[in-house]
């Protein structure tokens, strides 16, 4: 007997890119939430503050400027926290098995959220720590719907109207790693650009359009999904195979990033810390350089000092 090919379902496509994508941003934001910990742990450990500033910050650490120390460092950690709560939300396997965990690393990552939010308003708009106008509003729009977003997600599963909380609940994990998404894209950017002699720079209008981009453009991705999931098959494949490019560039702005923004300063501060293990004494504490209101602007490729 002749047996009729089964039909493809038009939703495996669908589901493959999506957790291809997933994978990719876990290996990326893993190497960065090692590079948080690494970095501004070891300083902290150490007790070398002034060596925080070994890497190019808006507003780095500004002796005798306790608060805002506090709040960079905090913002700095705080931003690892979240990205590691925020990757546990979404396994499937962990909301099933560990449902009482899930609900309450769920509060932590919206308590997180808010705070590390409200921690960059104050940066940005007290503490003066911007680049320009252009990238001061779009951190200040990327900020304003973590919050609305963090908001929703939390009133809708107080309504036990999960559907809308998850559509809510992704919305504002993608805007939290705002910061991870500005970071690779930057470097997919200098990749397409280095080879045409475009230098980026904080002001330019290039940087301006990867900081929006880095919210905006994971955001319609998400609504595409989200719509695709009940859509027609082509669209589905076409959501899909989207996905699966965007895996691919997810993987390499990463691969990028970890090479010239985060490594090269963690082997540094080995090195200086092999040589010298001992936490810097006061005069070199002092002698750190302080807050400027107008920051030395540095080209963010192919230098690689590059990257805030």
């Amino acid at each position: 007997m002749l047996q009729t090919a089964r039909p493809r379902d038009p939703s495996r496509l669908l589901h493959l890119g999506a957790r291809a994508w997933f994978l990719a941003a876990m290996l990326g934001q893993g190497a960065f939430i090692v590079f948080i910990l690494w970095f501004f742990g070891g300083h902290l450990a150490s007790g070398d503050l002034a060596g925080l500033n070994a890497k190019p910050h808006v507003t780095g650490y500004v002796p005798g400027d306790l608060a805002g120390n506090v709040q960079f460092v905090g913002h700095a950690l705080a931003g690892a926290l979240v990205t590691l709560s925020g990757a546990w939300q979404l396994v499937p396997a962990l909301r099933r098995r560990w449902p009482r965990v899930h609900r309450w690393n769920g509060r932590v990552f919206l308590a997180i959220a808010v705070l590390a939010t409200l921690s960059g308003f104050s940066l940005t708009w007290l503490r003066g720590s911007q680049l320009g106008i252009g990238s001061t509003l779009s951190i200040s729009l990327n900020g304003l719907l973590i919050l609305g977003f963090a908001w929703a997600a939390w009133h809708s599963a107080r309504r036990r109207d999960f559907g809308a909380h998850r559509r809510h609940a992704l919305r504002a994990w993608l805007l939290v790693n705002g910061v991870w998404f500005l970071r690779i894209g930057i470097m997919l950017a200098g990749l397409l650009l280095a080879p045409l002699g475009i230098k980026i720079d904080y002001t330019g209008a290039v940087f301006v359009g990867v900081s929006f981009a880095s919210w905006l453009l994971p955001l319609a991705i998400l609504e595409l999904y989200l719509r695709a999931e009940r859509a027609a098959p082509v669209a589905r494949r076409a959501v899909g195979a989207l996905l699966v490019a965007m895996a691919v560039l997810t993987l390499a702005g990463s691969a990028a990033a970890a090479a010239f923004m985060w490594w090269p300063y963690l082997r540094k501060q080995d090195a200086v810390q092999a040589i010298s293990p001992t936490a810097p004494d006061a005069s070199a504490t002092r002698a750190a350089p302080r807050r400027s209101s107008h920051p030395r602007i540095r080209p963010l490729w192919p230098s690689r000092r590059a990257g805030p």
